[in-house]
């Protein structure tokens, strides 16, 4: 028996080996196998390859759709993991850019499309297990917005972004001036979305549900007072280099909005002089400030203003250099009339600066203002009545008109040369008549005496004797 069990024994024990070298062999051709396909079976190689192509090129509906789901959560997770390895490597330009409205980044094209099929909340949870909720939230809202203006629905894009800025500002409030960038371009996107929601409303009969531009500039005006006010930073590094861009957004609103009265509620913080900020952010700054005080009638300021954004004004931004005239001309027009000088620069602007910056809407008008044509210059304010409209300087060009009576004065002045410096009104009346106006002795007599009344005109009128009598040395010139 004992010899019994000892022989099961070692049969046992054969056999376990038997199996085990089966299982090494087998292992070894396996391993053979695929060291041989990596070396380069080049047939088996070819022939998965045609398998792929064949496979790719068979309609999707054939594949399963949860596989293709998959897949598609996958592509779509990329955009997220992007953003948060820029802020993690303080790359705001790259995240401005890629948040923008205007992006044409692939990954977000995709994460637009991911969420059209998604919820929100959904979505914000996937995003919160890779970044900040806060930046979740503003990258939530900013994709939402993209995706509500693709679809054509500007209300529902509008109030997405403006989600998106208030849940930046939450953050910027820890934040230095790198980050500007990235409230420049949420701003920026948030009064277009708001001015063309508005527009897309009062098109749809909605007009007392058009007040998104106006909700804009509270959320600017609320950012300008309270967020960048930094104390907290360095001066070099402070958050308060972006209030004036700030600032110029705002008025874009008021000015889009005719609410002219909130221009001078807007206070920059102390912390920085205004030769401290940007160029670019002065030059708007200024365009703004010359364009209220031609409003008021500061001709002096507009002109200063005015002069200082078109002389800094870069030569290539074509577009701003002609807004910037098309207020600019007008002022110097009117200063010429009051303040003539060698030192001043030449108020008339010539025509080929007309043409370079496409003007020749004031062609005619500048023409008419030289030569004291009246009838031309009725013409030229008649024929672009909607451009002069529109640019809000209409009334003021209109008002030039007594210039242009005072130049046609000024020639029959020259013509007649009286003796003693005393000509009649009905020289003056014929004058104003062979312009191509009608007039008759009592308005002639009117228009001297504001122009007297303004220093244009030196001299006074003898109205018994129906007789102007002028100053000596050069009547119609006035000194600066």
């Amino acid at each position: 028996e004992r010899k019994r069990g000892r022989e099961e024994e070692r049969k046992r024990g054969r056999e376990e080996e038997r199996k085990r070298a089966e299982g090494r062999r087998k292992k070894g051709e396996r391993g053979e196998g695929n060291i041989a396909g990596r070396r380069g079976n080049r047939s088996e190689a070819f022939e998965s390859q045609q398998v792929r192509e064949e496979r790719r090129a068979k309609p999707t509906h054939l594949y399963p759709q949860k596989r293709s789901e998959q897949g598609s959560i996958r592509t779509m997770s990329g955009y997220p993991r992007e953003i948060a390895a820029l802020i993690r490597s303080n790359n705001a330009t790259a995240v401005a850019s890629r948040l923008a409205l205007t992006s044409r980044d692939s990954n977000k094209q995709q994460f637009v499309q991911y969420m059209a099929t998604r919820s929100y909340q959904g979505v914000l949870g996937e995003c919160e297990r890779v970044m900040q909720a806060d930046w979740a939230e503003v990258v939530c809202h900013a994709v939402k917005a993209s995706l509500g203006k693709r679809d054509g629905n500007l209300a529902e894009a509008y109030t997405h972004q403006e989600a998106a800025v208030e849940s930046f500002m939450r953050l910027f409030k820890n934040f230095n001036r790198m980050w500007l960038p990235v409230l420049k371009v949420l701003l920026i996107d948030l009064r277009r979305l708001g001015y063309q929601a508005d527009k897309q409303l009062r098109s749809e009969g909605k007009a007392t549900e058009a007040n998104k531009l106006e909700g804009a500039g509270r959320i600017m005006r609320k950012s300008l007072a309270q967020e960048l006010r930094d104390e907290d930073n360095d001066r070099d590094m402070s958050r308060t280099h972006g209030a004036l861009f700030v600032a110029n957004q705002c008025n874009k609103v008021f000015f889009a909005l005719n609410t002219l009265k909130h221009v001078k509620s807007l206070v920059l913080p102390p912390m920085l002089s205004l030769d401290e900020y940007p160029t670019p952010d002065r030059i708007t700054w200024y365009f703004f400030q010359g364009r209220m005080a031609l409003m008021e009638s500061r001709f002096d300021q507009a002109e200063t203003d005015l002069s200082f954004a078109f002389n800094n004004c870069p030569a290539n931004h074509v577009t701003n250099r002609r807004l910037i005239l098309s207020y600019l001309i007008p002022v110097r027009l009117i200063l010429y009339q009051s303040r003539p000088s060698p030192t001043r620069r030449a108020a008339l602007p010539a025509k080929a600066l007309l043409d370079k910056y496409k003007l020749q809407q004031f062609e005619k008008l500048v023409l008419a203002f030289r030569n004291g044509d009246v009838r031309l210059f009725d013409e030229a304010l008649e024929e672009h009545q909607d451009f002069f409209v529109q640019k809000a300087i209409y009334i003021l060009l209109h008002k030039l008109k007594l210039c242009v009576y005072r130049n046609l004065f000024k020639k029959a002045y020259h013509v007649v040369k009286p003796a003693n410096n005393q000509i009649k009104l009905d020289v003056l009346v014929c004058a104003v008549k062979a312009a191509g106006a009608e007039a008759d002795p009592q308005q002639v007599e009117c228009m001297l005496a504001n122009l007297i009344h303004q220093g244009m005109v030196k001299g006074y009128i003898a109205h018994k004797q129906q007789v102007v009598v002028l100053k000596k040395d050069d009547p119609f010139r006035v000194s600066s």
